[in-house]
């Protein structure tokens, strides 16, 4: 697995980071190569906070839909914050990066676009999006983008404020300024990507597009030894906090080695169960490898003894609808589905624009692709 070794950094997308659950403990021993997180949308034009002002004089109508979009982005730096301070004693393994991306008003026509070519509406997508992160998109749109398209005019900026409120629902607008940070998952593909929002594969896989690229058995078993790797470390490493991120620090520095072997077993296992038969034969099956082929390497690494161990194992396997969706992930990407579909969308997007994967949907086709990007989940949800 020396190719795994050898990738270019991996980038945590589309979401920042602004909270340190986000993140599971174990993608800081597991990956070699330093993560970037991205920061939160950031308005450089300070003209622009003028329109803060006339707001708070006149009171519009829709002002308070405007201050509920502002506090929101505001608390997503204060949390980015809060994250880096957190995660402190791991600055050896992760970078941060500002993502330039357009945002204008022909930018959100490409979202819509873009939502409609993968079967859903404005109304059915909201499911799918992170509102959260979608309010800061927003904020930027209006404050940086459409600012400097209005040439600076504070009036002008006010009147379509006024006009885009009254005219677009909400949930709406956050529909597609959280797909404006789907639409640079593209941009970012020569690297590997941590897919911060597992429900985006449910649109990525809608898109028109048919993956003919064969999956490589290495990054097969990689990817499905991520997920391993994860889930049994994660009763230790997460939710992780400022504690947790001390003690995966020392193991950064004083078990190296425990590390490596850990991550080896996990791929020996991810070769074993990446061709099931049956998904109800998995949960047993995984439960009596890890029992009896990988158990040494976590007493070593988390230095349990033969009692700690034992209950360390039980609390690993004791949430059944955890590892039911993680077996029906390998199940996925054992068939060759997973992520050759999203990771084929994700590389389509930068070749082909939202008005291409319009014009297939609506004729009912699907367009070719060869290339795909290698996609990784920072957790696997239960519902």
């Amino acid at each position: 697995m020396e190719s795994n070794r050898e990738r270019l950094s991996l980038l945590v997308l589309p979401d920042p980071v602004t909270k340190p659950e986000t993140l599971s403990g174990a993608v800081f021993l597991y990956f070699e190569e330093p993560l970037w997180f991205s920061i939160p949308p950031v308005v450089l034009t300070q003209d622009s906070y003028q329109l803060l002002t006339l707001i708070e004089q006149r009171k519009p109508d829709w002002g308070p839909a405007f201050w509920g979009l502002f506090n929101l982005w505001r608390q997503q730096h204060d949390g980015s914050r809060k994250t880096i301070d957190t995660i402190a004693p791991l600055k050896e393994k992760y970078k941060t990066l500002y993502l330039s991306y357009a945002c204008g008003l022909d930018a959100l026509e490409s979202s819509n676009t873009l939502i409609t070519s993968a079967g859903f509406s404005l109304d059915s997508v909201i499911d799918i999006i992170d509102p959260f992160h979608a309010s800061g998109e927003i904020i930027r749109h209006i404050m940086l983008e459409t600012f400097l398209e209005l040439g600076g005019e504070i009036e002008a900026l006010y009147k379509y404020c006024a006009n885009l409120f009254r005219v677009e629902p909400i949930p709406h607008l956050l529909a597609k300024g959280y797909f404006l940070r789907v639409q640079i998952l593209a941009k970012m593909r020569q690297g590997p990507v941590l897919l911060t929002n597992e429900r985006l594969c449910q649109f990525l896989d809608n898109l028109p597009v048919e993956t003919e690229a064969q999956a490589r058995e290495d990054i097969d078993i990689d990817v499905i030894a991520w997920e391993l790797f994860r889930q049994i470390l994660s009763p230790r490493l997460d939710p992780l906090n400022a504690e947790r991120a001390k003690f995966i620090a020392e193991l950064l520095k004083s078990r190296k080695e425990e590390i490596e072997r850990l991550r080896l077993r996990c791929q020996e296992l991810a070769n074993q169960v990446r061709q099931p038969k049956t998904l109800q034969d998995l949960p047993k099956r995984i439960d009596w490898l890890v029992r009896t082929h990988v158990e040494k390497e976590i007493a070593e690494l988390l230095q349990l003894n033969k009692k700690a161990l034992e209950a360390f194992l039980t609390s690993v396997f004791s949430d059944d609808k955890t590892w039911f969706a993680i077996l029906a992930f390998i199940s996925g990407v054992a068939t060759g589905h997973t992520y050759v579909t999203t990771g084929g969308a994700i590389a389509a997007l930068s070749s082909i624009g939202a008005k291409a994967f319009k014009a297939a949907a609506d004729r009912r086709q699907k367009l070719k692709q060869n290339d795909y990007a290698l996609v990784y989940t920072i957790s696997r949800r239960s519902s």
